[in-house]
């Protein structure tokens, strides 16, 4: 198992804040999709879908970020410590997890 540096702490930090910050945005994107995903996907707990797409939008940039810091591409095993480093940091925010299922 890979360990993350400091700088990528630092990092996905940063980004998981600034997605957090975007809270309000993503919701919306649940409501007005909503129909859409429940026709297509069957995505119905709204928790969930909002709880996804953070992971996703973070996970995202930083894998766009980390490429253009560095040249390099992230490993499937990177990839597993950086998905368990972001699904902590976010099962621990108070805003996200307090997030209804209305």
């Amino acid at each position: 198992m890979t360990v993350l540096d400091e700088f990528s702490k630092v990092s996905l930090d940063k980004i998981i804040d600034n997605v957090v910050s975007c809270l309000p945005l993503i919701e919306n994107m649940f409501k007005d999709q909503n129909s859409e995903f429940k026709n297509k996907i069957g995505i119905e707990n709204r928790r969930d879908f909002i709880l996804g797409a953070v992971w996703c939008i973070i996970l995202e940039k930083y894998i766009i970020s980390n490429y253009l810091h560095s040249g390099k591409t992230i490993n499937y095993e990177s990839g597993l410590e950086v998905s368990r480093y972001v699904l902590d940091k976010i099962s621990k925010s108070d805003l996200l997890m307090s997030t209804k299922n209305v």
